[in-house]
């Protein structure tokens, strides 16, 4: 008799189907993740949930990961769309998905697009099993799916070896986390009881013991009793479950021996005639009865013409008792395989465990791979190609090329150490001065992504000595020198470079060294402060190198206060995208970030923050993770919540290996800021200090940005460290001649001139230029200061008109820490105001708890938006929509979109104002 599939757990079962019971009821989604050790029955528990969940007309979609498959981005997800006979996608949505696998972004939009509109005609089932082998954009796409999905009829089902819910990320919502404990004895003897059709005895129930509660084992335990009983064979059962599937691979014969060993090695389903194939050309014999052999062992099994094992513990069993060779030339043949069907990506997890020193078409299929990987994956495509490398030997024909194409995929995927690593063994080997310059100039690529301007100097110098290159290498070579010299030569310097630079690259012709230069000269000019100058290279090097600039164009018009037409650029590539909102590339996630943030939206500078952190990490993008924790920091202490931000801070320590004169000029602004906000300017004056006193030739614009200013000053005054002082407003009036017309710059210059000499009427003029500002923390800045000093001098009423608008502005951007500060000194002066009643702590739940930015999202939601037609009416990405929902649904209490509406209908946001 076949045994219970899901004997001793009813409890588990239930409480998942509760959960998509719940779904069909009321509409809501949620999060059900199982974990427990191999074999103790999470498969079967998927495999029974998803066959209940289709008889009560809940749509199910069941995919699996596989440590084999980890380099096909998405594959568990992508494949359970189209399986099961009703599919959650169309044959035209699953085309377009597939199209999409090399932009994450643009994929996970199809994805979710697709699934908005299946669950929209009723309850969906996600069941994604083994995510403890999920690759990094299966683990993107589950986690930013959760956040699309919130509210919507789908329930997500996830199957794991490990406690640690890791592919959930943060997300947490409506999570029902069950632990599969091993099976008690009363139930391994109902086990028992079905397989053997009686009741176990003593000796059997020994055997069982052995199992210790698990499943599997205790079923091979029982199937070796049952086939021993059968030959009237003596009651010996291994006590290991290796030993057991090994001693059940012995009494096979050699083909089906073969075929079970070619099915396990495969780690996937193979057809049928493919693995009879292999395991005739492995044995040069005949295959007649090998598949019935096979199956009737117990150890494989055949679904759909497809042949897997029967179990992964199985399947690392099988493999165990293979020795290398044998395992390495099963994945070569696989690999061939899958090569001369042209499936790279599935040859390549083959071709990684076949290769060996030397294999040349290991190699080949290896770099293949990593270069269709390396915008997806950029992990997974770095590991393959650094692999693909260390395989050829330099005295190889291929070698070369397989080296400049590895280092290649090392520099985009951002693995600055590999890449120059392989750089140098290159190097090692070739003699001719242009091909030297050539390797360099893509080693050179690869320092500066990682930070390490220092090292490319010390790389590109001995190299541009070269007596052979040609005029194009040593173009490229120069415009890569002057690029790591804007992190590392101060003003005019760099920049005189940079321009030299230019000129030689147009000179030759070369669209590369171009490029490269044209970068040059807009970093230089940007650290210099001259905004304008730096506009019009990145400008030019858009026109060049196409729209990846735009992000730097777009920051240069923020600088200039020119942030309508920063929008507008921004609101041009959200709409090139058409129908891939989505898919916005972090570069321009990372502009609209500090658009809001400047602008004073800090709900939605902070959403795109976490937005952009989680993008960073999985996109392998450290330099935007960083600017990501550098907003979270800011928005944490405008609020006054220090500990939050010592904790971002620490991340953001953590985050990036990269040369001081790229991490130091942000990192210790935001150090001295968090020193000043806990009360200790002495440590604040230390650490800002040294970035004070670099700034008139700084290699990086952080110290000469006007919101900081402030702060510098701050801390002068309450050190009275005078020559520091002093400083300050010599860096803001520096800024301010390098920007003129610029009211954030000039502004800040007058105020703190004001501020410093005790001038009111320069206090006064500095504030009427802030009011100009754009920037709503400069202008609550200005008033704020001139407020005081009019207070100060006795003209109160004046006073007082200044220091509501500074309340205002410090309101409207949640500057609470500031706002209250105002509000303080106003109470000082024997004034109240009736909106100040009105600024009490938001409560935690309810539609009083909403920001503004939450309110708005769950009015649109309630209203029938879905999260993409919401963005679009806001004027915000996706990702803010569902970073706003997931609030909105906590703070309401509410678990579906459809008791959103009910809220609402129901009046609760009476006490909201419209």
């Amino acid at each position: 008799m076949r045994p219970r599939p899901l004997r001793g757990r009813s409890e588990p079962m239930e409480r998942v189907l509760a959960v998509i019971r719940s779904a069909r009821r009321h509409g809501t989604g949620g999060v059900v993740l199982v974990s427990g050790p191999a074999g103790i029955g999470k498969s079967a528990l998927l495999a029974e949930v998803c066959s209940q969940a289709a008889r009560i007309q809940v749509r199910p979609a069941r995919g699996a990961c596989d440590p084999i498959e980890q380099v096909s981005p998405g594959a568990p997800v992508i494949t359970a769309l189209r399986a099961g006979s009703e599919p959650l996608v169309t044959a035209e949505q699953y085309a377009g998905i597939v199209d999409a696998l090399h932009e994450p972004l643009l994929l996970v939009e199809r994805i979710a697009a697709a699934l908005e509109g299946a669950s929209g005609q009723g309850p969906i089932l996600l069941a994604i099993d083994d995510v403890q082998w999920a690759d990094q954009v299966t683990t993107f796409i589950i986690r930013t799916l959760l956040t699309r999905l919130l509210g919507l009829p789908a329930v997500w089902l996830l199957a794991t070896r490990e406690d640690d819910a890791g592919v959930l990320g943060s997300v947490h919502t409506n999570l029902e986390h069950i632990r599969l404990a091993p099976l008690p004895s009363f139930e391994l003897a109902a086990i028992a009881q079905d397989r053997l059709g009686h009741a176990p005895d003593e000796r059997t129930r020994a055997f069982l013991d052995a199992s210790a509660g698990n499943p599997l084992l205790a079923v091979d335990i029982l199937d070796n009793l049952a086939r021993a009983a059968a030959r009237s064979e003596p009651d010996t059962v291994p006590e290991e479950f290796g030993a057991a599937i090994s001693r059940r691979l012995a009494d096979l014969p050699d083909t089906a021996r073969a075929l079970v060993e070619t099915v396990a090695v495969c780690g996937r389903a193979v057809p049928v005639q493919h693995a009879l194939r292999l395991v005739a050309d492995r044995t040069g014999s005949g295959r007649d009865g090998a598949l019935a052999s096979a199956l009737e062992s117990g150890l494989i099994k055949i679904d759909d013409q497809c042949l897997t094992t029967r179990h992964d513990l199985v399947r690392e069993a099988v493999c165990a008792t293979l020795s290398d060779p044998v395992v390495r030339t099963l994945h070569g043949r696989f690999a061939r395989h899958h090569l001369d069907a042209g499936q790279p990506l599935l040859a390549a997890p083959h071709a990684r465990a076949a290769a060996t020193r030397g294999d040349v078409t290991s190699a080949l299929i290896l770099i293949t791979a990593a270069e269709e990987l390396a915008a997806v994956g950029p992990d997974d495509a770095g590991d393959l190609a650094a692999l693909a490398f260390r395989t050829v030997r330099p005295e190889q024909a291929e070698w070369l090329d397989v080296g400049r194409r590895s280092l290649s995929v090392l520099r985009r995927t951002g693995r600055a150490t590999e890449a120059i690593a392989v750089a140098d063994v290159m190097l090692a080997h070739v003699d001719d001065a242009d091909l030297v310059g050539a390797i360099g100039t893509e080693a050179a690529g690869a320092l500066w992504l990682g930070g390490k301007p220092g090292e490319l100097l010390a790389r590109i110098t001995p190299m541009l000595a070269a007596d052979a290159l040609t005029p194009a290498v040593g173009a490229r070579l120069t415009a890569a020198r002057a690029l790591a010299n804007t992190r590392r030569t101060a003003g005019e310097s760099g920049a005189r470079e940079a321009a030299r630079a230019l000129d030689l690259a147009r000179s030759v012709g070369d669209k590369d060294a171009q490029a490269l230069a044209l970068q040059a000269v807009g970093e230089a000019a940007r650290n210099e402060g001259r905004h304008q100058d730096a506009l019009g290279s990145f400008r030019v090097l858009r026109a060049l190198a196409g729209p990846y600039q735009l992000a730097e164009e777009i920051t240069s018009l923020q600088f200039l206060d020119r942030y309508d037409h920063a929008q507008m650029l921004l609101d041009e590539a959200r709409s090139d995208c058409g129908d891939t909102s989505g898919a916005t590339p972090p570069a321009l996630h990372c502009a609209q970030m500090w658009q809001d943030f400047n602008l004073g939206h800090s709900d939605d500078a902070e959403s795109g923050a976490r937005t952009l952190l989680e993008l960073g990490r999985q996109l392998g993008n450290g330099v935007h993770a960083l600017d990501a924790l550098i907003v979270l920091i800011a928005v944490t202490l405008l609020r006054g919540d220090t500990q939050a931000a010592s904790e971002h801070l620490a991340l953001a320590d953590q985050l990036i290996e990269a040369d001081e004169s790229v991490r130091k000029p942000s990192l210790a602004v935001m150090r001295g800021w968090l020193a000043a906000s806990q009360g200790d300017p002495t440590t604040a004056l230390q650490v800002l200090g040294p970035v004070a006193s670099e700034a008139a030739g700084s290699c990086n614009y952080w110290p000469l940005w006007p919101c900081w200013m402030g702060i510098f000053f701050g801390v002068g005054n309450a050190t009275e460290d005078v020559d520091f002082t002093r400083t300050v407003v010599h860096i803001a009036e520096l800024a301010a001649a390098r920007n003129p017309g610029v009211a954030s710059f000039e502004g800040v210059a007058l105020n703190l001139r004001g501020r410093e000499k005790g001038d009111l009427a320069v206090l006064a003029e500095g504030a009427r230029i802030l009011e100009r500002s754009p920037r709503p923390i400069l202008r609550a800045y200005g008033a704020d200061c001139y407020g005081r000093a009019l207070l100060a001098e006795g003209r109160r009423d004046q006073a007082l008109e200044v220091l509501d608008r500074a309340w205002d502005d410090y309101h409207r951007m949640n500057a609470l820490v500031y706002r209250d500060d105002v509000q303080y000194t106003m109470r000082q002066a024997g004034v109240r105001r009736a909106k100040w009643a009105r600024t009490t702590p938001r409560p935690d739940k309810g539609w009083a708890a909403l920001t503004d930015a939450e309110r708005r999202v769950a009015l649109l939601i309630a209203a029938g938006h879905s999260n993409k037609s919401a963005a679009g009416e806001l004027g915000v990405s996706i990702n803010t929509v569902g970073t706003h929902l997931r609030m909105v649904f906590g703070k309401l209490g509410v678990q579906s979109r459809v008791q959103l509406a009910n809220s609402l209908n129901q009046g609760e946001t009476a006490a909201v104002p419209a």
